[in-house]
């Protein structure tokens, strides 16, 4: 008993490294609209000194049309780490990991002569925008010495319709705080559709405001 005691203690007090939390449920692309998805986060101690965010599955027929961006309402804190990228090159089934870290930028739309594919990229928003709700991060080093818990939503805005697009495997957080891992509760999600507008100013094709 008192090694079961010891071996749980242990578990409860080891230091945090990167935690991962994954809502895998599949995300529909509103054509010309929103569509977001939530991850709440429990049991984590310390604060943040590192997050980066991954997007699994993700096709669309027209990637210039995408504006993404996470946002933390209890911290009134958002960030807007993709828009007008990929130009009209059709995207299927990729893998997008998003690090301050990262060593270049997703292919700019209508600048950069590549496709969109799986990797590890910096924030990649061309197109300059910002949450109308809440103040912005300027990066995900912005979250950096916030507690980890709480509801983080991922949303994300076609801003012109006539395309479609999914994010098949949902999408995940990875998180590193300085504290003490508890043992996380199991994750709950839940969809929760608009209610967010971002608004962006970009020389393109088009312009476009995302409006709630």
């Amino acid at each position: 008993m008192r090694s079961l005691l010891a071996a749980l203690a242990f578990t409860l007090a080891a230091p945090v490294g990167a935690v991962t939390i994954s809502n895998p449920t599949p995300i529909v692309i509103v054509d010309g609209g929103e569509a977001s998805s939530a991850i709440n986060v429990s049991g984590l101690t310390g604060n943040i000194t590192n997050l980066t965010l991954t997007i699994s599955g993700l096709s669309h027929t027209y990637p210039d049309d995408l504006v993404m961006g996470l946002y933390n309402e209890s911290l009134n804190l958002g960030f807007v780490f993709m828009s007008f990228v990929g130009g009209s090159t059709d995207i299927n089934n990729v893998t997008l990991t998003f690090s301050d870290a990262a060593s270049g930028f997703l292919p700019e739309s209508f600048v950069d002569n590549f496709p969109v594919t799986s990797g590890t990229y910096l924030p990649s928003n061309f197109g300059g925008y910002a949450f109308n709700n809440f103040d912005d991060a300027g990066s995900f080093a912005g979250f950096n010495g916030n507690s980890a818990n709480g509801e983080w939503t991922l949303l994300i805005a076609d801003v012109f319709p006539a395309d479609f697009g999914t994010v098949s495997g949902g999408w995940s957080l990875d998180i590193t705080t300085d504290g003490i891992a508890a043992v996380p509760e199991p994750a709950s999600w839940a969809l929760m559709i608009g209610g967010f507008a971002m608004t962006g100013v970009a020389l393109r094709r088009r312009k476009a405001v995302i409006t709630a």
